[in-house]
């Protein structure tokens, strides 16, 4: 779909694609991609940079950095890595905002865990 140029859709119309059919199973699959190993994120992240470079017309040796600015710029996509973040960071702030019971567990031990090694925790969102 991204690189069939017959078509001629424009950046807007395939950043949406690419947000609506790649983006969404990386939305609705954070909590396991979470897990992830950096060398799998990597990997993930590789294939949407070559979504970006097809989208955007950028060629192929473009760098990773001007890429992730490109993409962030004209298509408001973040860095897999960011956009997990950024997912994660709102759950566990809806989570306390709501009072939903295991996400209220998980902050507990996690501060009891550094409360136990006497080190200063983060407070929550």
């Amino acid at each position: 779909i991204l690189s069939n140029k017959k078509w001629g859709l424009n950046q807007n119309t395939l950043g949406n694609l690419y947000k609506s059919l790649v983006g969404s199973i990386l939305d609705y699959s954070f909590p396991c991609l979470n897990s992830f190993s950096e060398n799998n994120i990597k990997k993930l992240q590789a294939i949407q940079n070559a979504a970006v470079r097809s989208i955007l017309k950028l060629k192929y040796d473009t760098p990773s950095n001007i890429v992730h600015h490109e993409a962030f710029n004209k298509l408001k996509l973040l860095t897999v890595s960011n956009r997990l973040f950024e997912l994660s960071e709102r759950y566990v702030g809806t989570g306390l905002s709501h009072s939903i019971p295991l996400v209220e567990r998980l902050v507990k031990e996690y501060k009891e865990g550094f409360e136990s090694r006497h080190i200063e925790y983060p407070t929550p969102l």
